[in-house]
């Protein structure tokens, strides 16, 4: 039987991490003996990943078109270049970026399309986003637009199939009535080197190991923010609370008003995220809307017990095994469980322990090859 051939197609310019990383490493470890898969970008920082990463252009060249062209003439260019590459593989796997002209174009050429569903479908996530504004006293919580929404719609339409990387989004596809028949449900993962052997950490009155909470993410309303950073306080544990991630313009004042607070540390950038992971007791993250937050598997990998909303660990955390999964907005819950992670070590260890090996089943390729083979599945039903 002939390989299913798929060319994967992130339209931008591919950095080695997050989402960029993660499209590149699920398209080249999906390839078996029945699935040949590529990945094609306008350049990708992973170039030398595989020999199954292709680029539209060279670094120098890519440099050079961005001082005398457009961003969208050089999308144009790509997507011709990608177009024309489709003539020999069987299924377009798009993420997000990718233009309404290009699936349509996919259709002429009569192509199976597969799509990657990184977040909660549009309508769903601007409902809950503009309710969040709304208690906020008017302060914006995105930028989705009705003409965005309108055009996930027909694309979502055009599809044969998309992937949902967890349960909170299949439950919003479904609740915007797509064919539940088109979604392959799936998850995201990590990498070997991210997985972190668990080690009991010091006694948390020791003055030199303070009980730590870490939240990695941009520091946005959706991300919850304004929430952690008032259940925190009230919890009012000793310890620290470690935010990082870059503060964007529109929570700045929530933020302002805990920037001088000693048990709260907003850290913006750094270069060495592992050791923050390795260093902390727990990971909390109360986001409002999220697909399945790839830092809520560097903390499993890191054996830390979480404390998150359904958004940021549904299909990951397993209630009361790895942590806790509570609602967004349930202050009381929240502030109970940092107070029960921050004094009971016992139990963090016990979470730890439990998250460290779950984690072993979230590595790229066993992802990726359960992505494949469920798609195969699909193809063989449709």
């Amino acid at each position: 039987m002939a390989k299913v051939k798929i060319l994967a197609y992130r339209p931008t310019y591919t950095k080695n991490y997050g989402i960029d990383y993660a499209a590149t490493v699920i398209a080249c470890n999906m390839n078996s003996d029945a699935v040949d898969t590529y990945v094609f970008s306008i350049y990708s920082e992973l170039k030398h990943y595989s020999h199954n990463v292709k680029v539209a252009f060279s670094l120098n060249i890519y440099k050079l078109l961005s001082k005398i062209l457009s961003p969208i003439t050089i999308k144009n260019l790509v997507d011709r270049k990608f177009l024309k590459l489709m003539d020999k593989y069987d299924i377009a796997y798009l993420w997000p970026g990718c233009s309404i002209d290009v699936f349509t174009k996919l259709k002429q050429k009569h192509k199976k399309i597969v799509i990657e569903c990184v977040n909660c479908h549009q309508q769903v996530a601007k409902d809950i986003l503009d309710k969040e504004s709304v208690l906020l006293g008017g302060v914006q919580t995105h930028t989705i637009t009705n003409s965005d929404i309108e055009e996930e719609m027909v694309k979502l339409q055009m599809a044969d199939f998309m992937f949902s990387p967890s349960p909170q989004v299949t439950a919003s596809l479904i609740k915007m009535q797509v064919d539940e028949s088109k979604i392959i449900e799936t998850s995201y993962g990590l990498d070997k080197d991210d997985l972190i052997a668990v080690h009991s950490k010091a006694p948390i009155d020791d003055v030199n190991t303070p009980f730590t909470a870490l939240f990695v993410g941009s520091v946005i309303p959706r991300k919850g923010i304004h929430l952690l950073l008032d259940y925190w306080k009230t919890a009012g544990v000793e310890g620290k609370l470690k935010v990082i991630g870059k503060i964007e313009p529109t929570a700045q004042a929530i933020v302002s008003a805990y920037q001088n607070d000693p048990s709260i540390e907003f850290i913006s950038f750094t270069n060495d995220l592992s050791s923050h992971y390795q260093n902390a007791d727990i990971f909390i993250m109360p986001s409002l809307e999220e697909g399945s937050p790839l830092v809520t598997y560097l903390a499993i990998g890191s054996g830390l017990p979480c404390l998150v909303s359904p958004m940021a660990g549904d299909g990951v955390i397993r209630h009361n095994i790895d942590g806790y999964i509570i609602s967004s907005h349930d202050k009381g819950m929240w502030v109970a469980a940092i107070q029960k992670l921050a004094s009971d070590e016992s139990l963090r260890l016990k979470f730890a322990k439990a998250s460290r090996q779950r984690a072993e089943d979230f590595l790229w390729p066993e992802v990726a090859q359960r992505r494949a083979a469920k798609l195969l599945d699909k193809l063989g039903t449709d």
